[in-house]
C-alpha cells in the first residue's frame, strides 16, 4: 500500500499537469495560451515550491541548472513579471486537494479518543518592511520604529502534525474573525468529529454559537472576566447554562491551580465526564502547545518570513507555498519516523528518537521538485522514498518538556529583501 507522502506527491504531479488548474491559476485569460519561454506555468509553480531562501537570481540559476538548462537562465526581473500571472490561491487549491486526500481517502490518520484534535492560534508575521506592504498589512510600532507585519492564523492537527488550513491577513485583523474563517473552511473541507483547542484570546459568545451549530467540540481557556455564568461557576468542574440570542447552551467549566499558583479556567462543550474527566481536560488543554512548536518550525526551519518580493501577491504566494511544503514535510517526517520506530523496535533506548527535521528539509530541497516533475510514477515514488530512507538515518532524541518562548518584542526583520544570502 502506498504511503501518505507518495499519494500526496502523485496527486501533486497530476494536478500541476492538469489544464483546469492552469486555467484557474492564471490572473488573466490570455496568460499561458502560448509558449512563454523558459518559465512556463509548471516551472513557475515548481520554482516557488522549491523553498526559495537565497538571492532570487542565485535560486533561478540553480533551478535551471537543476532542470538541465545548463548556463541558460532567466533574470529575477523576468521572474517578477512571470509570477504576476499566477494567483496565490493556486497553492491553497493544491494544499486542499492533498488535505482532502489525507483525511477522506487515507484512513490511517491519528485521532485523540476518536476526535481529530486541532488547535487554532495566530502569530505576528514579518513581511518585507516596504511602504507598500505597510499599507497593505499594517504595522507594529513602538516609540521610535515601525515594521510591516501580518497575522498568520492556522488550524493545526496536533496528532498528525498537519496544517488543515491557514490564512494570512493584516495585523489589525481580529483573531476571532480569522478563526471563524478557518472553521468555515473546515466545514467546506468536511469536518471529521473535530475537537479544537483555543487560547485565551479567542473565546466569545459568537464563537461558541458557531461551533455548537457546526457540531464542533471545543476546549478554550478563558479569562476571569469572560461571561457572568462562567464567573459564577466556582466548583472545580461544573455544568452551566448560557443563553445566547435567546437560545440555551449547556457548557462545562473546569477550574484548576497551576504550580505557579495561577488559576486556569477552561470552558468546553465536552459534557460527558466519563468521556473526559476533569484531569483529562486539564492535560488535554496543554496539548495546544503543539501549534506553538509548529510556528517555530515554519518561521525558523522553513523560513516562512523570508519573502521573495515586495508585493501582496508575492507575499501571499510565498506564504501558501510554504504551508504546502510544510505539510509535505510533515508527511515525509511521519514516514521517516515510522522507519526509525521499526528499526529501534527491539532496542532498549533511553530516549525515543525522531528524524532530524533540519536534515530532512535539506534533502527535500531540489529533490522534492524533481520527484514531482518525474513523469514515471515508479521512478517518482523511488525518488521520494530515497529521500525518506536517507533522512531516517539522521536521528535526534525526543526530550519531553522542552519548550521555547515566543519573542513578542518588536525587532528588525530577520530576513531583509536587500540582504539575501547567496550561499
Amino acid at each position: 500500500m502506498k504511503t501518505a507522502i507518495l499519494e500526496a506527491i502523485n496527486l501533486l504531479h497530476k494536478n500541476i499537469n492538469y489544464v483546469n488548474l492552469m486555467l484557474f491559476a492564471r490572473t488573466k485569460d490570455t496568460y499561458f495560451t502560448r509558449n512563454i519561454g523558459k518559465l512556463d506555468f509548471k516551472k513557475l509553480i515548481m520554482f516557488m515550491l522549491n523553498m526559495v531562501t537565497k538571492s532570487i537570481q542565485v535560486e533561478l540559476d540553480d533551478f535551471f541548472e537543476l532542470l538541465g538548462g545548463g548556463v541558460e537562465t532567466i533574470t529575477k526581473q523576468a521572474f517578477s513579471g512571470a509570477r504576476k500571472k499566477i494567483k496565490p490561491e493556486t497553492f491553497i487549491i493544491l494544499a486542499n486537494d492533498i488535505t482532502n486526500l489525507f483525511y477522506q481517502k487515507l484512513t490511517a490518520f491519528k485521532t485523540y479518543k476518536g476526535y481529530r484534535l486541532s488547535a487554532i492560534d495566530g502569530s505576528k508575521t514579518e513581511v518585507n518592511n516596504s511602504s507598500i506592504l505597510q499599507k497593505i498589512f499594517g504595522v507594529t510600532k513602538n516609540k521610535t520604529t515601525e515594521y510591516a507585519r501580518g497575522l498568520a492564523t492556522a488550524l493545526y492537527d496536533i496528532e498528525n502534525d498537519y496544517i488543515i488550513t491557514s490564512i494570512l491577513t493584516p495585523i489589525t485583523t481580529s483573531e476571532r474573525d480569522a478563526a471563524v474563517t478557518l472553521m468555515e473552511r473546515l466545514n467546506e473541507l468536511g469536518p471529521k468529529k473535530d475537537l479544537i483547542l483555543f487560547d485565551r484570546g479567542y473565546p466569545s459568545k459568537d464563537i461558541i454559537v458557531f461551533m455548537e451549530k457546526s457540531n464542533i467540540k471545543f476546549l478554550m481557556r478563558v479569562s476571569s472576566s469572560f461571561i457572568k455564568e462562567v464567573n459564577e461557576a466556582k466548583e472545580p468542574d461544573q455544568l452551566i447554562t448560557v443563553t445566547i440570542n435567546k437560545e440555551k447552551y449547556t457548557l462545562r467549566v473546569v477550574r484548576f491551580i497551576l504550580p505557579s499558583g495561577v488559576e486556569e479556567i477552561l470552558v468546553t462543550n465536552l459534557i460527558d465526564t466519563e468521556e473526559f474527566s476533569t484531569e483529562e481536560l486539564q492535560k488535554l488543554y496543554f496539548k495546544r502547545w503543539g501549534i506553538e512548536t509548529k510556528y517555530n518550525e515554519l518561521k525558523n526551519k522553513l523560513q516562512l518570513q523570508n519573502f521573495s518580493g515586495n508585493s501582496q501577491l508575492a507575499v501571499e504566494q510565498d506564504f501558501y507555498a510554504t504551508i504546502l511544503i510544510c505539510n509535505l514535510l510533515a508527511l515525509s517526517k511521519a514516514e521517516a519516523n515510522k522507519i526509525i520506530a521499526e528499526t529501534n523496535q527491539e532496542k532498549v533506548l533511553k530516549f525515543e528518537y525522531k528524524v532530524n527535521v533540519n536534515i530532512l528539509i535539506s534533502k527535500l530541497k531540489n529533490k522534492l521538485i524533481l520527484a514531482i516533475l518525474e513523469p514515471n510514477e515508479e521512478k517518482r515514488n523511488q525518488k521520494i522514498m530515497e529521500i525518506v530512507d536517507k533522512s531516517s538515518r539522521y536521528l535526534v532524541p525526543v526530550k519531553l518538556g522542552k519548550s521555547f518562548k515566543r519573542d513578542k518584542g518588536l525587532k528588525a526583520n530577520k530576513f531583509q529583501l536587500v540582504q539575501k544570502r547567496v550561499l
